[in-house]
């Protein structure tokens, strides 16, 4: 039986027939390679940010517990919309939540890891249906309480579900088509990347790139899937796959990066060990005059985080450039959040044109 996990990203569903589309789509990869389909959804684009909003305009310190009972459903409605799209081209289908497929973390709220997962929920789930519907992120504790993931954590489902039922790839789809040298939303002549190493891949997204969830990369290396980076709308094309590649040039701007300076050596150390132990990706500059490091992949509160531990952190109206140039060594620039994109541009251009090198207020080797 060819079974095959496929992963769909929020931009994919902008509006209510962009359900039926995939739906539409789902039907065609029933009829030309597949068997079976696992299929991972994460919410319409927005709506998990608007459940957020609503949590804190209900409770401006909701507890991380609460916050992972109701942001999640974001998520969970996408899920159902789909199988209604795909009941509607007469595909039988299901949805199976965290909970439902018996994934199991830990207690750390938001930023839960997984320990343990049941393949039986899922193979049984086959002998009802076709298609197999998976709201991200979703999990839940020992203690059966919902957990989440974290932001963006869609593929971490995907390439783990595809692990448990042991496939050689796991397709992930979103606006882009795969990796490029650049974000191309925001930078000029960015090169699509065909093939890329897991560690390049790893490196990307703990710089801050958007495409994959370092997570979902690091389990598929482990288990040896290979991802296949696809566009999410029109022909559905194959962009960049992940596995057996090689090292790459790019340029890496996180406009979600958080870059803290500290008053102290002391208070700097407190901090990297309470930020790497709750599994927050941080990035180091401690050749800098002031203690500083670089909180990356957004979504988390890190100022709030150490201030609840008596650490103060002053966040800086900066961000995180990485520059990669093709071997190990990683530039980090930290520059002014307004000159970000033009300097990122200058870079990429240096990189694959050979122009003059661009002048940084500040940079670091890491």
């Amino acid at each position: 039986m060819q079974i095959r996990v496929l992963k769909f990203g929020g931009s994919t569903f902008q509006r209510s027939t962009d359900f039926n589309t995939i739906a539409a789509f789902l039907k065609s990869r029933l009829e030309q390679d597949s068997d079976k389909l696992v299929v991972v959804v994460s919410a319409m684009a927005g709506l998990t940010d608007e459940f957020h909003k609503l949590a804190l305009e209900v409770n401006t310190n909701p507890s991380p517990e609460a916050l992972d009972s109701l942001v999640p459903l974001a998520d969970t409605i996408g899920a159902n919309l789909l199988r209604l799209a795909v009941e509607a081209t007469g595909i039988s289908a299901k949805v199976l939540s965290g909970y439902q497929l018996g994934i199991i973390t830990d207690s750390n709220f938001s930023h839960a890891s997984i320990q343990k997962i049941d393949a039986a929920v899922l193979k049984q789930a086959f002998t009802e249906v076709d298609i197999v519907v998976v709201p991200g992120g979703q999990a839940v504790d020992s203690h059966n309480r919902p957990t989440f993931l974290g932001r963006n954590s869609s593929d971490f489902t995907a390439v783990t579900l595809a692990t448990t039922l042991e496939l050689e790839s796991c397709e992930i789809f979103s606006d882009v088509n795969g990796i490029y040298s650049a974000d191309p939303h925001l930078i000029q002549n960015t090169k699509l990347l065909e093939a890329v190493s897991f560690d390049t891949a790893i490196n990307f997204s703990l710089s801050g790139a958007k495409v994959l969830h370092y997570k979902s990369l690091q389990v598929a290396k482990d288990n040896g899937v290979q991802i296949v980076c696809r566009h999410n709308r029109d022909d559905y094309r194959i962009g960049t796959i992940i596995g057996n590649g090689k090292t790459s040039k790019a340029t890496i701007l996180d406009p979600r990066s958080i870059v803290l300076e500290f008053a102290s050596k002391r208070d700097f150390e407190i901090a990297r060990l309470k930020l790497q132990l709750a599994n927050i990706p941080v990035i180091l500059l401690e050749d800098q005059k002031v203690p500083m490091l670089v909180v990356t992949c957004g979504f988390f509160d890190a100022v709030k985080f150490l201030a609840e531990s008596g650490i103060d952190a002053h966040r800086r109206n900066s961000l995180l450039i990485s520059e990669f140039n093709g071997d190990r060594l990683v530039l980090r620039h930290i520059v002014s959040t307004n000159e970000a994109i033009a300097l990122c541009q200058t870079i990429h251009d240096r990189l694959y044109k050979h122009s003059e090198s661009p002048k940084l207020s500040q940079s670091n080797v890491n």
